[in-house]
């Protein structure tokens, strides 16, 4: 069995967070000062750093980068060197920058004439402050200790704020986890690789066999015309996927994944989009694109139009993948065990159909898709999300034999040793709304919209599932709530949803619609970074459109 590696951002391994801002001095001072402390004394220092790439900060401060292709292009970024971890934050402008960056430091460096900008409010009860040079004392700083200064009044650090709301985490804590798709087996991997052990309930035969069960699902970014939250999520969690699917190689066929335009006039617009790097400039080892002929070329069938190349896509066996998660996590998994989850005494526990407690945790992650509302006791309308069925044409095995690669755009095709499918539906509720036949067309002409023509092929089944589907399409990621914390509220006008309680020790990581394999590892990980104190990483103004509650402020207003 394959274990995790040891936990990042831990006790460990320092971090070093670097905004796009201010002067190139602090990254000698760091490397002179910062970097030869013992790993344990500091786990976050946070730097304005110029636009570097990350190859130039990381040389700067005398490290071995990782992969840090991503890191070229706007959001947040975590980029390995060694024991060393650089978290880039990526923003047009150094107050965008500052926006962006939720950690508190445990050290904060900055040049003098900085300190009464922005960079205060990053800092903390427990943030040490170091300048480049002598400092005179300025008001609401206590007095320094040795080089260093601390704020006299400032918001606490993150450990002393996971203490008072349910966070934090030691090694040997255990996290309740309900729903062993890919959510919930995500969500356990990550936890692992910061030091907590994960027990597992779900309500299916095996982990991974809901939704998630599909044989091989494409995971490939999907090019945006505007820097959306959508695209931006998109990116991330493409950027994590890639990383962590080298882990799995059992799991993961990383053949590409061609993205046809849908008509000449969108092939003109990504073409205009490529040439002046609109909305951001995207490195070629994330999208590239291809003229009709190149693109008919990679894929292996002749194609109506061109479109975009994503070379570190491809086609992942996402059960599979979910069930290799959990064992590298060294999970513990219950199944065939449909929970409700209540809160006694501190502890999460969840209870069986007959009342029986079958796990119990300080801490909990629902990740149970359509079903966790009803997991809390809520109603589905709560968390905004709504059914949505889907149907894929299984084809011969036969089939296609001269496809090189999946393809995608108006619905997909993919093809691998033992599958051949063409979809998808896209039928409202939990069942099917069309007839066989008219569902099988609905996905072959597919075939009309990719090539002009349809090859010869049988139509022999169908792969189905249902999707969970926020009314935004933004999934939910973050912190939970159950209807005692919305008892008794009472508001004037509509509330915003940071105001609306949350429950201790409460997290959500669900409606990932048809987008799990994209998605999914980025909502994990900003979750799990929640529950155990670490670096968050997502942008803040992303994190809040993860916002679970984010719903809630309506319904409560009505």
């Amino acid at each position: 069995m394959r274990k995790c590696a040891r936990p990042k951002g831990r006790a460990d391994a320092m971090t070093v967070h670097l905004l796009t801002s201010a002067k190139k001095p602090l990254l000698d001072f760091v490397r002179q000062r910062l970097l030869p402390l013992e790993p344990c004394e500091v786990r976050t220092v946070l730097v304005p750093v110029a636009q570097e790439t990350a190859e130039d900060v990381a040389q700067a401060l005398g490290l071995v980068p990782g992969d840090s292709g991503f890191a070229s292009m706007p959001g947040l970024h975590v980029v390995p060197c060694g024991g060393t971890r650089l978290v880039l934050v990526r923003a047009e402008t150094a107050a965008a920058a500052l926006r962006e960056t939720t950690t508190v430091p445990d050290v904060l460096v900055s040049m003098p004439e900085d300190i009464n900008g922005g960079f205060r409010r990053l800092m903390g009860a427990r943030t040490r402050l170091v300048t480049t040079a002598p400092l005179e004392r300025a008001p609401g700083f206590l007095e320094p200790d040795g080089e260093s200064w601390r704020l006299r009044s400032a918001r606490k650090a993150p450990e002393e704020q996971q203490e008072q709301q349910g966070g934090g985490s030691s090694a040997s804590e255990r996290v309740l986890i309900v729903g062993a798709g890919l959510a919930g087996a995500m969500t356990a991997w990550e936890l692992a690789q910061r030091g907590s052990r994960a027990v597992v309930v779900d309500a299916g035969p095996v982990p991974g066999s809901g939704a998630s069960a599909l044989h091989a699902g494409l995971i490939h970014p999907h090019w945006q015309a505007s820097d959306s939250p959508l695209f931006q999520l998109t990116r991330a969690g493409f950027e994590a996927m890639t990383e962590v699917l080298r882990d799995f190689p059992d799991a993961f066929i990383p053949e590409g994944v061609v993205d046809a335009a849908s008509s000449e006039e969108e092939y003109e617009k990504w073409r205009e989009a490529a040439a002046y790097g609109r909305p951001v400039h995207l490195p070629g080892d994330f999208a590239s694109l291809l003229t009709r002929e190149e693109a008919s070329e990679r894929a292996g069938l002749a194609l109506s139009r061109g479109g975009w190349l994503y070379p570190k896509a491809g086609l992942v066996h996402a059960g599979r993948l979910a069930r290799r998660m959990l064992e590298a996590a060294q999970a513990q998994v219950l199944t065939n065990m449909p929970v409700s989850l209540r809160r006694r005494e501190g502890l999460w526990e969840a209870v069986s159909a007959q009342g029986v407690v079958v796990a119990r945790a300080p801490k909990a992650v629902v990740c149970a898709a359509l079903a966790t509302p009803c997991v809390l006791g809520l109603a589905r309308g709560t968390m905004g999300l709504s059914p949505l069925y889907g149907r894929i044409s299984l084809l011969r095995e036969t089939d296609l034999p001269e496809l090189r690669c999946a393809l995608t755009g108006d619905g997909y095709v993919a093809r691998t040793e033992g599958f051949c499918a063409v979809g998808a539906t896209y039928e409202p509720g939990e069942a099917p709304d069309v007839a066989v036949q008219e569902a099988h067309e609905h996905n072959l002409s597919t075939f009309d919209k990719l090539t002009g023509r349809r090859p010869d092929v049988l139509a022999a089944g169908f792969y189905e599932g249902v999707r969970a589907v926020p009314a935004d399409r933004m999934p939910l990621a973050g912190r939970g709530w159950t209807v005692a914390e919305l008892e008794g509220l009472a508001f004037r006008g509509v509330p915003e949803a940071r105001s609306i309680p949350r429950a201790p020790g409460l997290w959500i990581c669900a409606g990932f619609g048809s987008r799990g394999l994209t998605w999914g590892l980025a909502c994990a990980r900003h979750v799990a970074a929640d529950v155990t104190g670490d670096v968050q990483a997502l942008p803040g103004s992303l994190a809040a459109k993860l916002e679970p509650a984010r719903f809630l402020p309506k319904l409560l207003a009505g």
